[in-house]
């Protein structure tokens, strides 16, 4: 059974290094409860380590759509920590270009590792928590733009009625400077991609213009994922 940890990029320690599309960071941390209610101990990934070679990078997991992958991971290996390794995207790639940038102005919210736990090196808690002492396979690390916590939840269904509202580039921008917790860099990228979508969205048939659409909707959301909500 296919599992997915999800962690925010705190969490993963990430760092970027000198030349543009490479970083350092956490694919998987021990010991922490993730939103799926699976905890990995040191060691699960010993195993798989053996077979050497590198893991490749995918954007929301992608691989489960035919996506190609977008980078690799390589010199993986566990420390006290967790699963520690080097990264590099093909830049030459736009996917891969969105997730760098992504990850930097800090609008991706997290790495997410798919694995495939070995059902007889697993333990369930008394708190119903899974533990994950050996894993028989590990598919990829993706750069996530899903919520990692549940602040991140309440901002998706705060700004949903206002994104409904949203029809033109002009509407898009009103709707970041009434949120106004964005920065200048996150705020020009963000309505880059609008202007990008709409135009798609005003030429193309009526599923591109659908798609067209939700994709505004998720540029917005991924951004507003990383505001902390006034409760």
């Amino acid at each position: 059974m296919l599992v997915h940890q999800t962690l925010s990029l705190s969490d993963c320690d990430i760092k970027f290094a000198a030349s543009e599309g490479s970083f350092s960071g956490y694919g998987s941390v021990f010991g922490v409860l993730d939103s799926k209610n699976d905890i990995i101990m040191p060691g699960a990934y010993a195993e798989v380590l053996k077979s050497g070679g590198g893991v490749p990078v995918y954007v929301n997991h992608g691989w489960l759509r035919g996506e190609l992958p977008v980078g690799m991971w390589a010199d993986l290996k566990e420390d006290d920590r967790g699963l520690y390794g080097q990264a590099g995207l093909v830049m030459q790639m736009p996917s891969a270009v969105n997730a760098y940038w992504g990850m930097k102005s800090g609008l991706v919210t997290g790495l997410s590792v798919a694995i495939i736990p070995d059902s007889k090196a697993t333990e369930r808690r008394s708190d119903g928590a899974r533990v994950i002492h050996r894993i028989k396979a590990m598919k990829e690390i993706s750069v996530v733009t899903e919520p990692a916590n549940g602040e991140s939840r309440i901002v998706d269904v705060k700004f949903k009625d206002e994104l409904d509202q949203v029809e033109t580039v002009r509407d898009f921008e009103r709707l970041l400077r009434d949120v106004g917790a964005f920065d200048q860099a996150a705020a020009k990228l963000l309505t880059a991609k609008a202007r990008d979508l709409f135009a798609q969205r005003d030429v193309g048939d009526e599923e591109a213009q659908t798609k067209a659409a939700d994709d505004i909707n998720a540029a917005f959301l991924i951004a507003a994922r990383g505001i902390r909500v006034p409760q």
